[in-house]
């Protein structure tokens, strides 16, 4: 509509002539009748932006100032550090779908292994391929990591550089050239799994399980649930987080689905806290309890205070969940007493000898990983020194059918 001049009001065709024609790549102004504002579009760092205005003069002098601020933010990219930049991305965006445990591994994946490195403290936009393959082999060759350790800072920085070049502010990425280091090829060797033979498992639940002869109450505090998880091969956090509703003495069977947990408490005294977690769909499962393990855990209710279905099996005397450092302790005391050969303070030893149980028994490996919580893959590569002895076995079961060499025609 056009407005009449003697009114004092500009028309819409007056407000269109006096658009300036701006040279080529400085985008371009239009007069906006539905809005009664000046339109400003203009590409600013690869991104076509929009700024409005009452005046030609007004959306020009916003989009300058506009412009500076996105150069700042440039000039400021430039400088950040690979570990700065890093810090920002696992905030942004990977804090959000991240466990907290997973979440605290991978910070701390970035604090060990790039923040304080040569490639952590440099302009993150300096850093080509080679200098990220060099400091792989650094990881290996120099600081003599593992494995699991090399290969969890590789998928870190797979990751993040992904995110970087999917925004636009990586125009290359680099990591489309870094090589993982072969696992044959690394230096430290994955440390073995270690376990109970029979006689140790024999004197462990034997030392485990005792009374005290003066009070006729158990001798350790979490002596009967470690007894019961050698035939049940919980997680320590699995343990921790089952309570009295998840076991069913009737069916013989333990719902396993929480996990408890670790986490950074940020800000907040003390620095950890444990937090109960879901798990993973594969990790959820029936587990069904052997004589032993049902033995022990009716065990641990019959000398328990707390029994109700909320209670936690695993407790301490005022009926909270006990730590992983409680039932370290346990087993430290009972393997010095029970004199065992193996002594390893961690709660690993028992999950690992419950796989122990399977392997020698034949079990197939995809039924030990859905009674373990594994996939099959991780149960490999996890107890390949077990899977080897099973095809030693296996190779023996044909020994019947050997020919005697030995006779002549």
């Amino acid at each position: 509509m056009v407005k009449k001049k003697d009114n004092g009001i500009i028309s819409d065709e007056e407000r269109k002539a006096c658009i300036p024609k701006l040279p080529h790549g400085q985008g371009t102004v239009t007069w906006l009748p539905e809005r009664g504002q000046y339109s400003y579009k203009k590409t600013v760092e690869g991104k076509r932006r929009i700024i409005y205005g009452g005046t030609v003069k007004e959306v020009m002098a916003l989009m300058n100032q506009l412009e500076k601020n996105a150069d700042k933010n440039a000039r400021q990219h430039e400088k950040i550090t690979l570990a700065e930049a890093m810090y920002d991305w696992l905030d942004k965006y990977k804090k959000p779908k991240l466990k907290k445990t997973s979440y605290d591994t991978l910070r701390k994946t970035i604090a060990s292994r790039i923040d304080g490195s040569d490639i952590g403290t440099m302009r993150m936009t300096a850093i080509d391929s080679d200098m990220i393959q060099e400091h792989l082999n650094m990881l290996n060759e120099d600081k003599k990591l593992s494995y699991s350790t090399i290969k969890k800072c590789y998928d870190a920085l797979n990751d993040f550089y992904r995110n970087r070049t999917l925004q636009g502010k990586v125009k290359i990425n680099p990591m489309l050239s870094v090589e993982m280091i072969n696992k044959e090829n690394v230096i430290k060797k994955t440390k073995e799994i270690e376990f109970f033979e029979e006689d140790d498992i024999k004197k462990f639940i034997e030392e485990a399980s005792a009374l005290l002869s003066w009070s006729r109450q158990p001798k350790y505090q979490y002596g009967f649930c470690l007894c019961a998880n050698i035939y049940l091969g919980m997680r320590a956090g699995e343990l921790l987080a089952l309570r009295w509703r998840d076991v069913d003495f009737k069916k013989g069977s333990i719902y396993i689905h929480e996990n408890l947990q670790l986490v950074s408490n940020n800000g907040g005294v003390p620095k950890q806290v444990y937090e109960t977690q879901s798990l993973k769909n594969y990790q959820n499962r029936h587990i069904h309890m052997n004589k032993m393990a049902k033995h022990f855990l009716k065990c641990q209710k019959e000398y328990s205070k707390y029994t109700k279905p909320d209670d936690y099996v695993c407790c301490t005397q005022n009926g909270t969940h006990a730590a992983a450092a409680y039932l370290s302790s346990n087993i430290k005391r009972i393997e010095k007493a029970a004199c065992t050969k193996v002594r390893t303070y961690g709660t690993h030893i028992i999950r690992h000898t419950c796989a122990s149980l399977y392997f020698k028994k034949g079990v197939r490996i995809e039924l030990i990983a859905a009674l373990l919580g594994h996939s099959a893959d991780v149960c490999r590569s996890t107890y390949i020194h077990f899977i080897e002895e099973q095809k030693k076995a296996a190779v023996g079961l044909i020994d019947d059918y050997e020919v005697d060499f030995t006779k002549e025609d």
